[in-house]
Parts: C-alpha cells; sequence; structure tokens
C-alpha cells in the first residue's frame, strides 16, 4: 500500500504543477479519503474533491481504504490527461 500512496503523492505533484501556472485556489490541490461509520456497518472510505478547476465535484464511495486508493489514482490520471489536453489545446490557439 506505501507504492500506491507513492503513486498517488507523485501524481499530486504533477496535478500541482499543471494546474500552478492557472490562476487556481487552494482548495483545487486538496483531494481527500474520509472514512465514515454508519448505522453499525462497516466502515466506508469516500474520495472528495470540491476544487474550481474541475467542473463537477468528485465524490467515490469504496468498500476498502485500498480501493480507494486504487480510485484516487485512476482519478487523478484521468484528471491530469485531461487538464494536459485541454492545457495543449488551448496554446494552439
Amino acid at each position: 500500500m506505501k507504492e500506491l500512496i507513492d503513486e498517488i503523492t507523485k501524481l499530486t505533484d504533477e496535478w500541482y504543477r499543471w494546474i500552478g501556472p492557472d490562476h487556481h485556489k487552494d482548495r483545487d490541490c486538496h483531494w481527500h479519503i474520509n472514512t465514515t461509520w454508519s448505522y453499525g456497518n462497516s466502515p466506508v472510505y469516500v474520495i472528495e474533491h470540491f476544487g474550481y478547476i474541475i467542473d463537477d465535484q468528485i465524490i467515490r464511495t469504496c468498500a476498502t481504504y485500498e480501493d480507494a486508493l486504487k480510485t484516487l489514482k485512476i482519478i487523478l490520471e484521468k484528471e491530469i490527461e485531461e487538464y494536459r489536453n485541454y492545457r495543449n489545446q488551448d496554446n494552439d490557439y
């Protein structure tokens, strides 16, 4: 799991480097995994991102912390790719 956390840490750094040159708010740089216990059930792990750059707020629920980490990694990779494409397309004009 440490390897996965290290990969996510690198991705959050890459995310910041992509959005850093643009005007952004501090909350664009924060990604959260919260643990929720409810009604005596097993906990769930909720991935959240409430930035301004991404059009929709991101909220995903996972059954395990490891699944939440894997999902967060996928989300970050997707958002970095989309933002990279956006920036490259914007530079073409």
